[in-house]
């Protein structure tokens, strides 16, 4: 009788355990919901060139340099053409 009573109470313990930890992981679910959230408004408030970067696994100054390489790139051709002519 005491063991089948220990038993219950052993298994009360961990019912109201893994419902504290469901609550846990409720509260943790809803946080994430909601700063996930924040993050979709914030990244549509993002300029275009910002929105661009932020998908490039590349630092703002690397992008910028790539820019300006390829901007300068673009002139010399531009330039070589006019002067064939």
């Amino acid at each position: 009788m005491e063991k089948e009573q220990e038993k219950i109470g052993m298994t009360r313990e961990a019912s109201s355990e893994e419902e504290r930890e469901l609550s846990e992981l409720e509260q943790e679910n809803e946080r994430l919901r909601r700063e996930n959230e924040l993050l979709k408004e914030y990244r549509s408030s993002l300029p275009l060139k910002e929105r661009l970067y932020d998908r490039i696994p590349l630092t703002v100054k690397q992008l910028d340099g790539i820019i300006a390489i390829l901007l300068a790139l673009l002139i010399a051709i531009v330039a070589l053409g006019l002067i064939d002519r």
